[in-house]
């Protein structure tokens, strides 16, 4: 039978932190509401890792304030999916082995940088999360792909490359429809199974360029994102975060999906539910009727 895992994308999004229905008043920093969530669930999505590498020592740390059994889930850094990323948020070590001519940039993209260095700073990146490893506490490393990548060669050999240069579970989210379209999806999780890339699943406003809510294993692990419904927000320029995600599932919506999830859980060892609606309290509840939802039938099986 699968192991559930069952958590947020965040355990200090503002809003989240904010309105204090979650967290009680006492808790004053992040290693007090880790230690306070972990007692709730049993695992979460690390993503302050995509916008900055991650300190070794605060890996340490995690692993140290949370049960044996908790697992983290770290988002890749954004240079490594094919995002703009800033310079300065680039370690200064790896910063003095670039190029001159990146050097002097605001920003790199994946583009810019030579393969050598490429992986270079991909061993950096995982050595900084290495201490989860070694304490049995990384669920997966996400990779992200932004709506613009669309299904290529290109890409797909860069795929390849990943997964020889990471040991892991690696989770592969697509944003792009090609990826997944009538055409290419067979080949698509044909190739992950192939390159044992995990595909995750996402639930989010199904716009022309979203991706539909397609349930696939193609490793050991069967992962879903929940990103909410708000499809006015996600079809406004420039909409913030806390607009994007604010929306609160309803019973029945998350219902017809643990109806889903459970028909493929045999498949698997493991199943990740992860709420990115971080928004208030919207992710924490909905993680929360779900983790009830799925150890009641358990327990009725």
């Amino acid at each position: 039978m699968a192991t559930y895992y069952i958590g947020t994308c965040s355990w200090t999004e503002k809003t989240l932190v904010e309105e204090g229905s979650f967290y009680p008043p006492q808790l004053r920093n992040s290693a007090e509401r880790l230690s306070f969530y972990a007692q709730n669930f049993n695992t979460v999505e690390v993503d302050s890792t995509f916008y900055a590498f991650p300190a070794e020592r605060n890996a340490h740390l995690w692993a140290e304030r949370t049960p044996s059994s908790f697992l983290f889930n770290i988002k890749s850094f954004s240079l490594f999916t094919f995002h703009k990323t800033p310079l300065l948020a680039l370690p200064l070590f790896l910063k003095e082995e670039l190029p001159e001519k990146e050097q002097n940039q605001p920003y790199l993209y994946l583009s810019d940088v030579p393969k050598e260095w490429l992986k270079m700073a991909l061993l950096a990146f995982l050595s900084a999360i290495n201490p989860l490893s070694e304490e049995n506490k990384l669920g997966y490393i996400l990779f992200q792909f932004p709506p613009w990548i669309e299904k290529s060669p290109e890409t797909m050999k860069y795929l390849s490359w990943l997964r020889e240069n990471t040991p892991g579970t690696l989770a592969i989210e697509f944003r792009h429809r090609s990826w997944l379209d009538e055409d290419n999806r067979e080949e698509t999780f044909r190739f992950l199974r192939q390159e044992r890339l995990t595909y995750t699943c996402v639930d989010e406003p199904q716009l022309p360029w979203t991706v539909p809510p397609i349930v696939e294993v193609t490793t050991s692990e069967l992962i879903t994102r929940f990103h909410g419904r708000n499809k006015a927000a996600w079809e406004k320029k420039g909409a913030p975060p806390e607009e994007k995600f604010a929306y609160f599932y309803k019973e029945e919506e998350l219902n017809k999906w643990k109806e889903v999830v459970k028909k493929k859980s045999p498949e698997v060892e493991k199943v990740f539910l992860m709420f990115n609606n971080c928004f208030r309290d919207y992710a924490v509840v909905n993680a929360k009727q779900m983790n009830y939802s799925i150890q009641q039938n358990l327990l009725n099986c």
